[in-house]
């Protein structure tokens, strides 16, 4: 009698494995749970139209035109209350902090867009801000 219900069959006995064994079958197994979600994206990727794959990120794309538009809007409306009479902000510091402000960031946004330097044109829109509040004291 070999095989008695005291001692397990050869089949089931588990060798302890050691800690060098263990670390490189749990790579194995992130490597073969990496190829799997690789090659589900990629059947995903290649039944999804195009439109579905482009992820828009506003805030990392320096090409996107809503920037300037937004930017120079605000900018804009500063610039019209300069010379608006009775809006509050013909005089004053925060007048010209305002117009320089928002005339920087359309700055920024417009230099980003061209592909320049974004504190160049911050500097700039900042400066045509200062000029702009000081025409506006004079008119």
């Amino acid at each position: 009698m070999t095989h008695s219900t005291a001692s397990p069959l050869p089949s089931q006995v588990k060798k302890p494995l050691s800690r060098s064994e263990r670390s490189e079958r749990k790579i194995r197994a992130r490597n073969a749970a990496q190829r799997a979600e690789q090659a589900e994206n990629a059947d995903q990727s290649q039944n999804a139209d195009v439109s579905d794959i482009k992820q828009n990120n506003a805030f990392a794309d320096k090409k996107n035109i809503m920037w300037v538009l937004l930017s120079g809007a605000m900018a804009l409306t500063f610039v019209v209350m300069l010379f608006l009479p009775d809006t509050g902000m013909g005089g004053g510091l925060v007048s010209t902090y305002s117009a320089m402000l928002w005339c920087g960031f359309f700055g920024a946004a417009l230099w980003l867009y061209r592909a320049a330097s974004g504190w160049a044109g911050f500097a700039y829109g900042s400066v045509a801000g200062l000029v702009i509040q000081f025409i506006s004291q004079l008119l």
